[in-house]
């Protein structure tokens, strides 16, 4: 049976570092991305919601009891971590679990691998470039080893996860945040390959239901954002520092 949230918080501050909780923890991991790949979010259900902790742990159990990773099939849930992780971009939690996963998995295990360069893509700010290779991810069969014929249930949980519209919107409701933050205004062919939408209508929809109303108006070619701090050009006395000479000069004689 698959813990709650409040279950797990429990478990972590009592054994943290207990080799016995590790499957616990497994299937927890499991339940977040199925919450992603049902009709219902993650955060919407009240017995399972992301938790970086937990995920972190696991993987620091990885580290601490390399046995628990050699077991058959480990290294698949450490691609279904680095899968949940990279949903909160633009959080750190992906750069945060990659200095635990070995370079190994990073490099040469798939579909992990591929999970790194999507989210090497999304640092960058690379959007229209992430889909495609995001895309590859819904493939169960995309990544298998030689000689590999059954595809492990975890590879299709994340297919089915990937596959789903939970995981895309998530992601396209970070990257149009993203978007609004950088511009007042973007070209509406810029805007719908950067989220893979493929015309205005598509763009005005998502944004009215699922990315809170980021986009004031489309004309045209234009898309303007809502206009706020980070996007809009600041003049006179708002872009002046309140540092004076002396201040600095002091500062330096120090």
């Amino acid at each position: 049976m698959t813990l709650s949230y409040g279950e797990i918080q429990t478990l972590l501050s009592e054994s943290a570092y207990n080799p016995a909780i590790a499957p616990k923890l497994e299937a927890y991991v499991r339940a977040q991305v199925s919450a992603i790949a049902s009709s219902i979010v993650a955060s919407e259900s009240p017995n399972v919601e992301y938790c970086f902790d937990a995920n972190r742990t696991l993987i620091k159990l990885y580290q601490f009891f390399p046995q628990l990773e050699e077991e058959a099939g480990k290294d698949t849930i450490t691609t279904l971590v680095a899968f949940l992780a990279l949903l909160q971009f633009p959080s750190t939690d992906f750069m945060a679990l990659s200095c635990l996963i070995p370079e190994r998995i990073q490099t040469q295990y798939e579909p992990c691998a591929t999970l790194v360069r999507c989210a090497d893509l999304l640092e960058s700010c690379n959007f229209t470039q992430f889909w495609p290779e995001f895309r590859k991810l819904g493939i169960p069969e995309y990544g298998a080893r030689d000689g590999e014929v059954v595809v492990s249930g975890d590879r299709k949980l994340l297919s089915n996860a990937v596959n789903g519209l939970n995981a895309s919107s998530l992601i396209r409701g970070n990257m149009i945040q993203m978007l609004a933050r950088t511009y007042r205004t973007a070209s509406l062919s810029l805007v719908l390959t950067s989220l893979d939408l493929k015309d205005a209508a598509s763009l005005q929809s998502f944004d009215s239901k699922a990315a809170g109303g980021a986009i004031d108006k489309i004309e045209g070619d234009v898309v303007t954002f809502v206009a706020t701090a980070d996007n809009t050009k600041r003049v006179g006395s708002a872009f002046k520092e309140g540092v004076s000479y002396e201040e600095v000069a002091a500062l330096m004689c120090q």
